[in-house]
C-alpha cells in the first residue's frame, strides 16, 4: 500500500520545531505494510492544505496527518479535510461529553472555542485521546484511510498506537519487520560491493544509510505475520555478518562504545586514553556506557606540544610538529603505562579550521597484545573532524579487540 505523511504547521516550515513525528510515523507505517512514498509539510493556510489533501487522496492509500487539531483559528486540519471530502463538520455528542469531563477533572473552565475539538467531518469518527484534549479523526472508504492526529508527539503516538496502527495493519494485510545492523571501519560503497547481490533482493531487502564514520544497514522483510517476517531476517543477517566480519559491531540501539565496552568486559581487559585532537571525546564515549568503571582506567588530554613533553614524557623528536603516526602510537603506549591499562588509545591531528593539513588525523591503539595505527584525512568542519576522529579511534579499538579475541 502507498502511504503519505502530511505534517501541518507553519512552525515546521520555519524550522522552529523539528518534525520528529514524520520519522516515527514512517517507521511504524513500514511495520504495518505501508510504503511511504511522500512526506509533505504545509503551513497553516487553508487553500494550500486543501491542495495537499486532494493530491494525497488522489495518489495514496493511507494518509496520516499531524498537527492543527487544536481549538484556535489557525487549527484548520479537520475543517479542510471536510472541504476536501465535500462533507460538513458535525458535532459529536460523546466527544463533547469527554471533552467537558477532561476540563472538569483538571479544574479548568471549558470555553466555547474548545467545543471546536468535538466537531467531526460527516462519515468519519473521532478517536479517543488518552493523554490530551484533542481527539484524532479517522476516515475510511473504498480502500483508503485518512487519520488526523495531534501535533504534540506524545498525543500523536498515543492515538496512533491505540486506534490507527491496528486499522492500517488490517487494511494492508502485510506485516513488515526490520533489523538494523551497525557497520564501522568501511564506507558505504565498499559495503555495497560486498553485498551487491543481497541488496538486489526484493524480499527481504537491505537499505544502507551513511552516518558519521559508519553505515547502518536496515534489513526488512514482509509477510503475513510478524513471526514469518522475523524468520526471514535471521539468515540474511547472518550472511551480512559473514561477509562484513568485524565491521558489523552491533544491532538495534547498540552504539559503538557499547559494543567496545561489552567486548572489553568479555575479554577481561582495561582501557585508557591519551588524547590530543579529540580532547577527551574518546574517553567520554567510553565512559558513557553503563558499567564503564569496570574497564576504563582513566584518560588524559595532552593538547599543547609542551604538555606532551611534560605530562607524557615524550621527547621533542617523537613529538615533532605534533601530528604523526609515531606520536599517536606513543600516546597510546603512554596511556597503557600511565594508567596500568591493558590497552591504550591515542589521537593527534589538525582540526583546523585554519592552518596546514587540516583534517589530517592519526589514531592508534597499543597494548600487551599488539599495536595498530591509522592515518585519516577528514575533510569537514573542526567539530566534525574531532567527532570523526573519536569514532575512528573507537573503531580501531573494536577491530583490535575482535582480531585478538
Amino acid at each position: 500500500m502507498r502511504g503519505e505523511i502530511l505534517s501541518v504547521g507553519t512552525e515546521l516550515l520555519l524550522g522552529q520545531i523539528v518534525n520528529t513525528n514524520a520519522r516515527e510515523l514512517a517507521l511504524r507505517l513500514a511495520e504495518a505494510g505501508v510504503f511511504v512514498y511522500y512526506q509533505v509539510t504545509v503551513g497553516d493556510n487553508r487553500q494550500r492544505l486543501l491542495s495537499a489533501y486532494r493530491e494525497a487522496l488522489d495518489r495514496s492509500d493511507v494518509v496520516v496527518v499531524t498537527g492543527g487539531l487544536g481549538p484556535t483559528y489557525d487549527d484548520l486540519t479537520k475543517e479542510t479535510l471536510a472541504d476536501a471530502l465535500g462533507v460538513p463538520l458535525v458535532p459529536d455528542d460523546q466527544a463533547m461529553q469527554v471533552l467537558r469531563a477532561w476540563f472538569q477533572s483538571r479544574g479548568l473552565q471549558m470555553s466555547a472555542i474548545q467545543e471546536k475539538q468535538a466537531l467531526c467531518p460527516l462519515g468519519a469518527e473521532l478517536l479517543r485521546n488518552p493523554v490530551g484534549s484533542a481527539p484524532g479523526v479517522l476516515w475510511q472508504k473504498d480502500g483508503k484511510l485518512v487519520a488526523l492526529l495531534p501535533g504534540p508527539p506524545h498525543e500523536m503516538r498515543a492515538i496512533f498506537e491505540e486506534s490507527v496502527f491496528p486499522r492500517i495493519r488490517a487494511l494492508s494485510g502485510e506485516h513488515l519487520q526490520s533489523r538494523l545492523l551497525h557497520v564501522a571501519g568501511i564506507g558505504e560503497a565498499s559495503v555495497q560491493e560486498r553485498l551487491v547481490d543481497l541488496m538486489a533482493g526484493e524480499n527481504p531487502t537491505i537499505a544502507p544509510y551513511a552516518k558519521l564514520a559508519e553505515v547502518d544497514l536496515r534489513l526488512t522483510a514482509r509477510s503475513d505475520s510478524d513471526e514469518k517476517a522475523q524468520a526471514m531476517l535471521g539468515p540474511l543477517a547472518a550472511e551480512v555478518r559473514g561477509r562484513l566480519g568485524w565491521h558489523v559491531y552491533g544491532e538495534g540501539d547498540v552504539r559503538l562504545e557499547d559494543a567496545v565496552g561489552e567486548e572489553l568486559l568479555r575479554q577481561g581487559l582495561s582501557v585508557a586514553t591519551v588524547e590530543s585532537v579529540t580532547g577527551g571525546l574518546v574517553a567520554a564515549r567510553l565512559i558513557g556506557h553503563a558499567g564503564a568503571s569496570a574497564y576504563v582506567q582513566g584518560g588524559l588530554v595532552a593538547y599543547r606540544l609542551e604538555q606532551k613533553r611534560t605530562q607524557i614524557g615524550l621527547s621533542a623528536e617523537t613529538i615533532g610538529d605534533g601530528v604523526s603516526e609515531l606520536l599517536a602510537l606513543e600516546l597510546a603506549r603512554a596511556a597503557v603505562r600511565h594508567f596500568a591499562a591493558d590497552v591504550g588509545v591515542g589521537t593527534c591531528g589538525f582540526a583546523g579550521p585554519t592552518g596546514r593539513q587540516v583534517g589530517l588525523v592519526y589514531v592508534a591503539v597499543a597494548g600487551r597484545r599488539g599495536e595498530r595505527a591509522r592515518e585519516l584525512k577528514l575533510g569537514a568542519t573542526r567539530e566534525e573532524i574531532r567527532q570523526r576522529a573519536a569514532q575512528w579511534a573507537l573503531t580501531l579499538l573494536w577491530q583490535q579487540l575482535q582480531e585478538e579475541a
